[in-house]
C-alpha cells in the first residue's frame, strides 16, 4: 500500500493510492482503523480493476446511464481479501479493465 500523506494511527490522507489484488484505489481522503482492517476512502474515489480480476457486485438498483453501469443502494463489492461497501458506484469500462467511481467506499479486510 502506498500513501502520499499519512497522519497518526487513524490516517487521513489528502490523496492516496493503494494496490492489492489487481486493483488500484485513489481518493482525496483515506481513513484507516487502528488494526488496518477497515479503510474508508472519501472524495472522488476511483477503483481500477484488471480485466481478469473484477469484483462480484450486488446492489438494490442497477441501471445503465450513458454507456456506464450505475449501481445504487447498499452496493457491495466482494473482493479476494475484502468486502467493499458504498451507497452508489458507477462502473466505467476502460481499455485496461474496469473503473468503479464513488463518493465514499469502505473496505473491510479479512
Amino acid at each position: 500500500m502506498k500513501l502520499l500523506k499519512t497522519l497518526a494511527l487513524v490516517s487521513l490522507v489528502a490523496s492516496g493510492v493503494a494496490s492489492a489484488n489487481e486493483m488500484e484505489v485513489s481518493a482525496q481522503q483515506k481513513l484507516i482503523s487502528k488494526n488496518s482492517k477497515v479503510q474508508t476512502y472519501i472524495g472522488d474515489v476511483r477503483i481500477t480493476f484488471a480485466d481478469d480480476d473484477q469484483p462480484e457486485t450486488k446492489a438494490q438498483v442497477m441501471r445503465f446511464e450513458n454507456g456506464d453501469t450505475v449501481m445504487e443502494g447498499d452496493v457491495t463489492m466482494v473482493l479476494n481479501n475484502a468486502v467493499a461497501s458504498a451507497d452508489k458506484v458507477t462502473y466505467i469500462s476502460s481499455k485496461n479493465g474496469l473503473i468503479a467511481k464513488a463518493d465514499k467506499v469502505t473496505f473491510n479486510f479479512k
